[in-house]
This record gives structure tokens, C-alpha cells and sequence, in this order.
């Protein structure tokens, strides 16, 4: 029986609309005001959350995702934090909810710990930016063997041959990585078309796409190619130029509701 994510994604499969899966940094600004717009995004239709865990070492992020996980780890947010914030938003709310880190969190905190207070958070899916599958196959089965869905990343330059191993080991959905670099704005990778046909051909699993959304970016040729679409970067920088924490989760609401209508 398909979990929490399974069903969201089939059911907006049925509605004929993508996804939308928005990403914030937990402990951005700070834990309280976190846990009050991650409720907003739940409210405004959130198909599924991303919870980004603070890391000195962000290798993947670009600089707006970088400065949130700055001021997050400032305030002393940790995984512990993010693992809180998870079982709250939990107790409110149905929509499934991801973490996404870096390995060196999970091993500090105990890797069997965390996939077990995680499983019990509420957590219904773990993305590890910087551990493929195949680097620690044990690793990732004693995640899923705890009840979470282990997302991995592929992107434009994943070897036809490694992503057919890469989809078996994932579980939830594929993060399509749509260019390369880091997170943030720019346009999708012009093999983006290829990646999303491998994807379909080798693993039933949805597509994620991910890196560069805005509520004004073109979606149109992602229908019928993908499944979800992922906005992380786009979503803090609003939020960062705004200095209220009242306007700020206007912001965040008004956001939310243009990137619907866009994947409607």
C-alpha cells in the first residue's frame, strides 16, 4: 500500500496537475516563524514539503538557500530541530513531509536514531544530497526498512547505465535535478527532455523536477514529462526581501497560490 507521498502524487496525477513540492530551510528565520510558514504552505496546498536540514557545508546550494541555512544555524537549529518541527507540523497536518540533508547530520546524530525518531516524527520521505545508493547500499536499506522513502537525485549527467540502479533503490519519487550547478535560478538543461524520457523508461516512480522554479517559469514543457515540480530558491528569496514577519507570510501565501495556479 502506497505511503503518504504515493498517494498525494497519484492524486494529482488524477487532477491532470503537477505537483507542487516547495522546499524551505528549517529554522528560517527562525524555528517559531518556520513552523508557522511551513503551516502556511500546508494551508495553501502544499502537495508535499521539503524540510531542508541546516549544514556548515551546503555543497549543493546556491547562495539564497546557503544564507537561510547561515541564519538557521545561527539561531541553533539542528537535525534534532528539524525533527521537531516535522512531528508538529505532523500533528496538524496530512501532507507528507521530506527531509532533505546532507549525510555528516544524519551520521552525527546515529544513523539508526535518526531514521527510527524520524519514522516516528511523522517523516515520510529522506533525500541525501551527497550519498547515491550505490555508496552505501546498507545505509539507504535501513531507511526504507524503518518506513521512510529514500529519494535520490539524477540529473543531466547521470549515466544511462547508473540510473537504472539509482531508480531501483529509490522509493517516494526522483529528484530531477533540471540543470547543473548549484540551486537557484537558470534555465533547465537542454538534455532535461532526455533525462525525464530515461527516468520514465527505467523506474514507474514520479519525477520531481527541481533547481531554478519561480511561479513565472514556463512549465508548459514539463506536462506529460514530469510529475511534481520542486521550489526551493525562489521561495526563500521572497521571504528574505521582506523584513516583517507578518508581510513575509503573506509573501509566502501569495507565492504558494501563483505557483499553483501555474501547475494547475
Amino acid at each position: 500500500m502506497p505511503g503518504r507521498i504515493g498517494r498525494a502524487l497519484t492524486r494529482t496525477a488524477t487532477e491532470r496537475r503537477l505537483a507542487f513540492v516547495p522546499f524551505l530551510t528549517s529554522g528560517f528565520p527562525d524555528l517559531a516563524e518556520s513552523d508557522r510558514l511551513l503551516a502556511a504552505l500546508c494551508e495553501e496546498g502544499a502537495d508535499l514539503l521539503e524540510l531542508g536540514v541546516p549544514f556548515s557545508d551546503p555543497l549543493a546550494d546556491g547562495p539564497v538557500i546557503q544564507e537561510s541555512t547561515r541564519v538557521a544555524l545561527e539561531k541553533g537549529v539542528c537535525l534534532a530541530d528539524t525533527l521537531g518541527q516535522a512531528r508538529r507540523l505532523r500533528a496538524a497536518f496530512e501532507t507528507p513531509l521530506v527531509v532533505m540533508t546532507y549525510l555528516n547530520p544524519v551520521l552525527a546524530y546515529g544513523a539508526e536514531r535518526f531514521a527510527r525518531d524520524a519514522a516516528a516524527a511523522g517523516v515520510d520521505g529522506l533525500i541525501l544530497v551527497d550519498l547515491p545508493p550505490g555508496e552505501d547500499p546498507a545505509l539507504w536499506s535501513s531507511f526504507q526498512k524503518a518506513g521512510l522513502d529514500t529519494i535520490a537525485l539524477v540529473a543531466p549527467t547521470t549515466d544511462r547505465g547508473r540510473l537504472s540502479s539509482i531508480a531501483a533503490a529509490s522509493r517516494g519519487y526522483l529528484y530531477v535535478v533540471a540543470r547543473l550547478g548549484v540551486t537557484g535560478g537558470g534555465a533547465g538543461d537542454a538534455r532535461l527532455d532526455d533525462l525525464l524520457r530515461a527516468c520514465r523508461e527505467t523506474s514507474p516512480l514520479p519525477r520531481c523536477v527541481g533547481f531554478g522554479w519561480t511561479p513565472a517559469s514556463d512549465v508548459a514543457p514539463l506536462r506529460g514529462h514530469a510529475e511534481g515540480v520542486i521550489v526551493g530558491s525562489a521561495l526563500i528569496r521572497e521571504l528574505s526581501e521582506e523584513k516583517d514577519a507578518v508581510l513575509r507570510e503573506e509573501r509566502l501565501r501569495r507565492f504558494a497560490r501563483a505557483m499553483r495556479e501555474r501547475l494547475s
